[in-house]
């Protein structure tokens, strides 16, 4: 039992506190995380028993039900108070229900759910709801507090007080159940709502609730995990893999020196290490690699006040030569759902793709005051994948000032946009947030002009996120009062430049569902010499819809999660679409 202990502005040490980062990782013995960095979900123990009670009188359908804190001795007679943080970055209404119970007497309830915090205590024989609206934080964050203080309940929310009732608590001997209310969400699982939860033996009064709430917002703004132990906070992960060498970034939440080792084999015959500077995060390039070849590699970091982390050993590949075969993965629009980015990573880590290819819109809005929508979302989704597969991003209007983007990814340039070459296949990663510089005078469109002629590559592929082409129902026009532009109007120079260049694919995302469109040349049909169009942006944003009636030029249209695999063999492309139940959605051949 932990005695109140007023330090860190009169909150003192919880009883038990249980933070929810790290829960997903790649199956079997791919795994790229350690035990020491990860809260496990069995410290989330779910219960299933016919004698838990799981009256539902807000009629809400029922995901799972969970028993957190069993094993500590709290006497529910006296003070206490129950903590939540919850990131809630979806569209569908989802929440959770507490119970606290003595045998299966429900003596109260607090359900929070959308944007609703509800309040249910038992007298008699009725029940009573208070209902207050919740306006999130940084528009997806709450700081929910229940508080016993011996005669009454109090709630506060993001430090202020919402409401009281009385409900004294006579027997010690209580019940703590969660039950996740996550039906309308696809892969969701409680702690991909709940991020945070503790218990404390004293009750909160406003100014403990506030000064809490001032605690968590610090730590939230500056995308730490932990509030106070050593960890990583990105990564590691491969953004740039070439034949002979690859390169490697990360985030610690503090400064840090880093120890690469890394070989053919196992044990290690090579290291290099990155002495500590004020960076927290940082890259390391791996040179003198052999083409086409496994390597195993393994990190260690050491804090300035000597704590210590260490990955477990991960692998790469080096860039295949010309002439050989390769396969890339294609994802988009990863933005606000962790849970879909692990089930599409989980999917193309079966494939074992060379690479992957980013479509922009790595985070919903992660600009510069908004550091979390990377560490606390898409690094937590799509991250244990690219520490084994390294991944080519373009960005999106949602990392569109470029602040973390530019640090997290060094090797696409200050602008956004670059080119690389692997095997017979050269890639153009456009920035099409600056869609006035693709278009005819623009520094990168004359970029364009100029890498184009150098290429001498069999394929050619053009990566951006916004769309050339649109099925779409209302981004370029509200398709159900008109027809609409079919297309960003202001990309029509990138187009003509395109077919005019021997571009055979391109990619892009933007819209949050999935079109790949005929092979097109002066906005005409042409089989022989057109460019095909794939739209892929259904990897974890909020799903939109398509045209009220087929566009000209569309092959083929879904609304649903999904992820492309291409794979490169000599004179022939195979392009493949997936569903998140691997259900072939989509299947072209270009070629022989």
């Amino acid at each position: 039992m932990f005695a109140y202990n007023p330090v860190q502005d009169s909150i003192s040490v919880p009883a038990e506190e249980y933070w929810f980062w790290n829960q997903r990782d790649l199956p079997r013995k791919a795994q790229t995380r350690t035990e020491s960095q990860n809260v496990l979900l069995e410290d989330f123990r779910l219960y299933q028993h016919q004698e838990t009670p799981v009256s539902n009188k807000t009629n809400r359908k029922i995901s799972g039900i969970y028993q957190p804190f069993k094993d500590i001795e709290i006497d529910f007679s006296k003070p206490f108070a129950l903590e939540f943080l919850i990131l809630d970055h979806v569209n569908q209404p989802v929440g959770f229900e507490l119970l606290l119970t003595h045998g299966n007497r429900v003596s109260m309830t607090l359900e929070v759910f959308g944007k609703e915090i509800l309040l249910g205590k038992k007298d008699t024989e009725e029940w009573g709801y208070e209902i207050h609206g919740s306006k999130p934080w940084k528009g997806y964050w709450k700081h929910i507090v229940l508080s016993y203080t011996g005669e009454t309940f109090e709630i506060f929310h993001q430090g202020m007080k919402l409401t009281e009732v009385d409900g004294k608590i006579d027997n010690p001997v209580q019940q703590l159940y969660l039950k996740s209310l996550l039906d309308a969400e696809p892969y969701m699982l409680l702690h991909d709502l709940v991020k945070q939860m503790a218990i404390y033996e004293h009750a909160f009064d406003a100014g403990v609730a506030f000064k809490r709430f001032e605690q968590i917002k610090q730590q939230i703004e500056s995308g730490k995990l932990y509030p106070d132990k050593f960890h990583l906070m990105a990564g590691p992960y491969l953004n740039h893999i070439e034949e002979n060498s690859a390169q490697l970034v990360w985030e610690t939440d503090q400064p840090s020196e880093a120890k690469i080792s890394f070989g053919e084999k196992v044990p290690l015959d090579r290291s290099q290490t990155l002495k500590t500077d004020s960076s927290t995060i940082r890259k390391i390039l791996l040179e003198k690699l052999k083409p086409s070849t496994t390597y195993y590699y393994q990190l260690e970091w050491k804090s300035n006040r000597g704590e210590l982390l260490q990955s477990p050993v991960l692998t790469f590949q080096t860039a295949k030569p010309k002439g050989d075969p390769f396969m890339f993965g294609i994802i988009s629009d990863t933005e606000s759902r962790p849970q879909i980015n692990h089930r599409v990573g989980e999917m193309l880590w079966d494939e074992r793709p060379d690479f992957l290819i980013h479509l922009g819109d790595l985070t919903d809005g992660g600009d510069r005051d908004k550091k979390f929508q990377w560490t606390m979302e898409y690094f937590q989704g799509i991250g244990p994948l690219n520490s084994r597969i390294p991944v080519a991003t373009v960005p999106g209007n949602g990392d569109e000032d470029l602040f973390w983007y530019n640090q997290y990814h060094p090797q696409t340039g200050n602008q956004g946009f670059y080119r690389f070459d692997y095997g017979d296949a050269s890639f153009w990663m456009l920035n099409s947030n600056l869609k006035n510089d693709l278009q005819k005078g623009g520094e990168q469109y004359n970029w364009l002009c100029e890498e184009m002629e150098k290429s001498e590559a069999e394929w050619k592929f053009v990566v951006l996120h916004h769309a050339p082409y649109s099925a779409d129902e209302d981004d370029y026009g509200n398709t159900w009062a008109g027809q609409g532009n079919q297309g960003d109007p202001e990309l029509k120079d990138l187009i003509k430049l395109m077919e005019n260049s021997g571009v055979k694919m391109v990619f892009f995302g933007h819209l949050h569902s999935y079109m790949r469109s005929l092979p097109l040349k002066n906005r005409k049909v042409d089989l022989k010499n057109g460019i095909t169009y794939v739209q892929a942006g259904g990897t974890g944003g909020n799903l939109e819809d398509n045209a009220p009636t087929r566009t000209w030029f569309t092959s083929k249209i879904f609304r649903g999660f999904h992820y492309c695999t291409v794979q490169i063999a000599g004179q022939t492309i195979e392009f493949r679409a997936y569903d998140l139940g691997g259900k072939l959605l989509d299947f072209y051949r270009i070629g022989d």
